[in-house]
């Protein structure tokens, strides 16, 4: 039994950690999602606030990125701002929830304070969306598919994800990390795999 402990007590530890950078990482969502929320009424009926978004305020290029995902006809709106990352996402459960991602620009600020946070309703098993307001030559993405909609990472007893999340670059067995997760900003879509 004590070498079941010793060889478990780690991984809880490593998997209660990553919940919490989860859960952390994705609180100012659910004001993001709100404002983008009240942004898609507007795209939908074709007022040209996507065409602008690299040019006006942040929240036009979150809405021009979240017509982009929920309008799969309209890409070039968000691809349009030349700060933007295309974001391929596997292994999503269609329909269900909401994807919620979080960018990090460097190791000091990987898991605390996200560049850009996203919650975007989840599209097909392969979901394509972009990410604006990105800087420097690397980022970390962390993401996980919000199932039920409530805004935080489901886990299990033993703190262990009950809902999908993955991570940009080769996320360990242990979760995401700054220097498994860095991927250079290339131009290049990133492409993140969810774990079920």
């Amino acid at each position: 039994m004590a070498a079941l402990t010793h060889f478990l007590e780690p991984l809880m530890t490593r998997y209660l950690f990553v919940s919490r950078l989860f859960t952390a990482a994705f609180v100012t969502t659910t004001l993001a999602g709100a404002a983008l929320l009240a942004a898609r009424p507007t795209l939908a009926q074709g007022n040209p606030v996507a065409a602008d978004a690299g040019a006006s305020t942040p929240a036009a290029a979150v809405a021009a990125t979240v017509e982009a995902t929920v309008n799969p006809s309209a890409p070039a709106a968000a691809a349009s701002a030349a700060d933007c990352t295309a974001v391929e996402v596997h292994n999503v459960r269609p329909q269900l929830g909401h994807l919620m991602l979080a960018a990090y620009i460097d190791a000091g600020s990987y898991g605390e304070k996200p560049l850009q946070a996203l919650r975007v309703p989840a599209g097909d098993a392969v979901t394509r969306l972009a990410v604006c307001g990105l800087s420097g030559t690397e980022v970390a993405l962390m993401l996980f598919q919000d199932l039920n909609s409530d805004s935080r990472m489901g886990r299990n007893l033993v703190g262990m994800p009950t809902e999908p999340w993955g991570s940009s670059g080769t996320p360990g067995a242990f979760g995401p990390a700054w220097d498994t997760g860095r991927v250079p900003l290339d131009g290049k879509a990133i492409v993140v795999r969810l774990v079920h």
